[in-house]
């Protein structure tokens, strides 16, 4: 018996509501079917009637049939039906209650084109098809003819089956990550079995490339066989064989990347891989990682490779723990051995630039509420090239200012009391490839105390008495000019500040020396000290007509002068003296001990001056706004800082004037455009048979009022293209990161990172140029010449069309005449692949890799490649 169910009439057994589609002329009704009831002389449901015993929810857009014998429904133009977050869409659905099962038809056009097919969808993913079957109890699905998005990764198969676990079964199936309608390439596979957002095992599979020679499709080739295979689908980790890739080096055929990814759990994984040459030379490697959130994490890598006779290898171990919230321990240690190569794509392009193996330890752990620190360390290098390896130990406690009387009363003077401590040691130890040895070490203990006291709102200071013991023993390879023997430093230091703005530093060092025997008697000194700066700001100006030009509306100078004065009497430290010539510091080091605030042996009364100048703008717009300005706001930026210093020492007999030095730098004239600069100038003149400093003008000997000594400009600038219908790329000062100030060697650096030179292609950049410029003169002895550097790096990068890109990436030495480390790169976006040359034409990085591999995230593994070190094959 066929009952008709029209739209315009539904029977009270059915629930219809009304919907407004797209189409207005057509309604659209839901229909929620009830469970049917058992008879009521029957003791318990009828499991036999297949209905599932759950609300099933039934949509149709032109009609429904109810078949009353054959307990059917079909569902006519466009129908659905959801099922617990399961939705089935066709343009006919027959659904029969007896068997509880649902099959959903696909809609074919006149030339029998699948037009609107019918799909599957649940919280998993979805699929399209032909027709689909599927069943309410078991919840499995099955269809003919399907395809699916998943993670940007399209599959389609005959036969799939959609199992209980959401997981899908595909016989004679395929995927892709191709989107053009018709695919560039595609794996083919008997078998699938795809967990959506994780996963896809094929077995056995075909990959077939589909060239495509100036826009004409060549015919598809089987490239890849291979007995099975796991693809991720998810950013997750998952377990599976690498995929190969194959390729060609100048010793013939090549098959690299074969091994297998093993994610034991979420804690911890392991990466097993190799190449295989044709000509038996062969790469293996592993990489072992672990990590517990807050608690430990590390790596263990390790690499070897043979070429012919040759071998080589290279291990690394790194390390870090959080032992308890207050210990911590870190280890990173680098183990070289073999014949090392040149070659940019060999075990660590690092190390090519370093020549040096490093290794280094820690251990430290806090005290009080962190108020003091005690750490070990240990660090190792060698130089690669002749095997000579310096190590240092290190052991260092400190106790930082802590109030030894905070139970005081306010107002107590020993409530402003604090006391700090510490104690260290540092041993070197070097050998060489000869055999010989040295070693040395510093000890050093001491205490100090100090009393702050605010005296009024525009007056405070700080006085600190100290007492410091060391003990040294000079490594002569590193100090040859130090001597060892023991010492006692007592310091008494006030740090002030008036008005706010005046800071007044006296201090008053006391040293004792206990030369080692034979080193000398020992002696006694006072190093008295004081240094005053204070910082004084002009009044804004108006910029005028530079407002509309550059948007600066103000400009300010702001000046900080600051004095100096040591003094300290005549001591028989050493007849070493620290150079002249030496870029200004804050400490005068003397030879005794490393690096501590000792005077001059020859005694002093010098007085020293610097004048820094800062040159402050204020610009419209909201790029630097302070935390409480409104976005938008005015904000502020440092033009350019110039600083010239010098001193004159009384006690001196002759050569009183030092050096005039001269700082500059600015990394705002523009935002692409950095720029620092310096230069020493001597009064005095030289002895024109050794080249040493002379107490005679300079003017004397016509080199002018102040002799040029040494000076260097640095500075890099970029510049690129407006990007096509796109926003331009914010500049590096608005992303936040900043420019490294040797530029130049920032720039150089960058031709040895390989890891993203056929990924991350920018196309939408029409052109882009970096350069950067380094030159360097030291005339500190005229008479042997001057030491010089200039070299100049630079980057163009060229977008020939929206598909093609071209760079060139070298530095020339202007000094030799010579191109330092040219490298050309040419990069292709086919779609969904990449192709990418590289050539370096001279040099010892002489070289050449072409290579073309998937853009895909989870297929960037698939690559084929060739490369040498020449373009006609040798290696």
């Amino acid at each position: 018996m066929l009952l008709a169910v029209l739209l315009s009439s539904a029977p009270s057994a059915l629930r219809a509501e009304g919907y407004a589609g797209p189409d207005s002329s057509a309604a659209k009704y839901v229909f929620d079917f009830p469970e049917e009831r058992p008879d009521s002389l029957s003791s318990r449901p009828d499991s036999s009637s297949g209905a599932p015993a759950r609300p099933v929810s039934y949509a149709a857009r032109d009609s429904m049939v109810y078949h009353l014998d054959t307990r059917q429904v079909e569902l006519w133009g466009k129908g659905s039906v959801t099922d617990e977050g399961a939705t089935i869409r066709g343009s006919k659905i027959v659904i029969n209650r007896s068997t509880s099962s649902l099959t959903a038809f696909g809609r074919f056009d006149g030339e029998h084109v699948l037009d609107e097919p019918a799909s599957f969808s649940d919280p998993g993913g979805s699929f399209d098809g032909e027709v689909i079957s599927y069943n309410f109890k078991t919840r499995k699905g099955r269809t003919f003819d399907a395809s699916s998005i998943s993670q940007e990764i399209l599959f389609s198969g005959n036969d799939v089956t959609r199992l209980p676990d959401g997981d899908l079964s595909v016989r004679g199936g395929s995927f892709t990550t191709c989107d053009d309608p018709e695919p560039h390439y595609w794996f083919s596979a008997s078998h699938m079995h795809i967990v959506p957002d994780s996963r896809i095992q094929a077995w056995p599979l075909v990959m077939y490339v589909r060239p495509e020679i100036f826009s004409y499709r060549l015919p598809a080739l089987p490239l890849l066989p291979l007995p099975y295979m796991v693809f991720p689908i998810s950013s997750g980790r998952k377990s599976g064989f690498l995929i190969p890739r194959p390729g060609q080096d100048g010793d013939g055929f090549m098959l690299g990347g074969l091994g297998y990814y093993w994610a034991m759990n979420d804690y911890m994984d392991l990466r097993l891989e190799g190449d295989l040459h044709a000509n038996s030379d062969s790469r293996t490697a592993e990489r072992f990682r672990y990590v517990k959130s807050g608690e430990y994490s590390g790596t263990l890598t390790g690499e070897q490779k043979q070429e012919g006779l040759s071998k080589s290898w290279y291990y690394n171990a790194v390390h870090s723990q959080t032992i308890d919230p207050t210990s911590s321990l870190g280890v990173n240690f680098q183990f070289y051995g073999g014949e090392r190569e040149s070659d940019l794509n060999s075990i660590d392009a690092e190390s090519i630039i370093t020549e040096q193996s490093n290794a280094s330890a820690y251990l430290s752990k806090t005290f009080g509420d962190n108020s003091s620190i005690a750490s070990f360390g240990y660090s190792r290098a060698e130089d690669l090239r002749n095997s000579n390896s310096s190590q240092r130990v290190s052991a260092v406690f400190y106790q930082n200012r802590t109030a030894p009387f905070s139970d005081a009363p306010p107002g107590d003077w020993r409530s402003d009391v604090s006391l700090s401590s510490g104690v260290s040691y540092v041993g070197d130890f070097i050998s060489n490839t000869s055999g010989s040895s040295t070693s040395g070490y510093v000890l050093d203990a001491h205490v100090d105390a100090g009393y702050f006291r605010r005296y009024s709102d525009d007056f405070s200071a700080m006085f600190s008495q100290g007492l410091s013991l060391q003990s040294v023993v000079p490594d002569t390879t590193l100090y040859p000019h130090a001597f060892s023997g023991s010492r006692v430093v007592v310091p008494l230091r006030m740090q002030s500040t008036l008005a706010r703005h005046f800071h007044l530093n006296p201090s008053l060092t006391f040293d004792h020396y206990e030369p080692d025997e034979g080193r000398g008697d020992p002696f006694s000194t006072a190093v008295f000290a004081l240094d005053a700066t204070t910082r004084l700001y002009g009044r804004p100006l108006a910029t005028g007509f530079l407002e509309n030009l550059t948007g600066m509306t103000a400009v300010r100078h702001v000046f900080v002068p600051t004095l100096t004065y040591a003094w300290n009497r005549p001591y028989p430290g050493t007849w070493f003296e620290p150079s002249a010539y030496d870029w200004p510091d804050m400490l005068q080091y003397g030879s005794f001990q490393e690096p501590v605030y000792t005077g001059v042996g020859t005694g002093q009364s010098t007085v020293g001056i610097s004048l820094k100048n800062l040159f402050q703008g204020r610009f419209r717009g909201g790029e630097y706004p302070s935390p409480d300005a409104l976005e938008g706001g005015d904000y502020s930026r440092q033009l350019l800082s110039l600083t010239a210093a010098t001193s004159y020492n009384f006690a001196a007999d002759s050569l009183r004037l030092a050096p005039v030095t001269l700082l500059a730098s600015s990394d705002a004239l523009s935002e692409h455009l950095l720029l620092s600069a310096g230069g020493m100038y001597d009064y005095y003149s030289y002895d024109s048979a050794t080249g040493e400093r002379i107490d005679r003008a300079a003017g004397d000997d016509g080199h002018g009022i102040l002799r040029f000594v040494k000076g260097f400009v640095n500075m890099s600038w970029s510049f690129e293209g407006e990007r096509a219908g796109a926003a331009p790329r914010p500049s590096v000062r608005d992303s936040g990161i900043p420019f490294i100030l040797n530029s130049n060697q920032a720039l150089f650096l960058e031709r040895f990172n390989t890891t993203d030179t056929y990924h991350d292609i920018d196309y939408g950049v029409p052109w882009q140029l970096r350069m950067s410029m380094f030159l360097y003169t030291d005339r500190s002895n005229p008479v042997n010449g001057a030491e010089a550097m200039s070299l100049l790096n630079a980057m163009l990068r060229v977008g020939l069309s929206r598909n093609w890109q071209v760079a060139v990436n070298t530095g020339y030495d202007f000094l030799n005449d010579d191109v330092v480390f040219p490298i050309v790169q040419i990069h292709r976006d086919l779609h969904c692949w990449q192709l990418s040359f590289q050539w370096v034409p001279s040099g010892i990085f002489k070289s050449y890799s072409l290579q073309i591999g998937l853009k895909a995230p989870q297929l960037r593994d698939i690559k084929f490649g060739k490369k040498g070190t020449s373009l006609g094959g040798g290696s």
